[in-house]
């Protein structure tokens, strides 16, 4: 597992590059990730979310893999539904 973040200025406070599919970035709270793309109806009505908060870049880290397992599988699980 290859985790990739860092501060973009040496106050902390700025963009942080993530795993594909998100956005990164430093607030005075702590860490934010967000999604590059749009998540569908389906996804997000099965807890896919659009953006997750951590305390720390190893947490922010782990969270935007999980959400990003996990809108794969349920952008699956919409693909199987469609069929007839």
């Amino acid at each position: 597992m290859g985790r990739e973040a860092t501060a973009s200025n040496s106050l902390g406070i700025g963009q942080i590059s993530l795993n594909a599919g998100w956005y990164g970035e430093v607030t005075a709270g702590g860490f934010v990730g967000r999604r590059l793309e749009r998540l569908s109806d389906y996804q997000m009505l099965n807890g896919c979310l659009a953006e997750v908060q951590a305390r720390d870049v190893g947490e922010l880290w782990l969270l935007c893999d999980a959400q990003s397992r996990l809108s794969e599988r349920v952008a699956l699980a919409e693909s199987v539904r469609r069929r007839p």
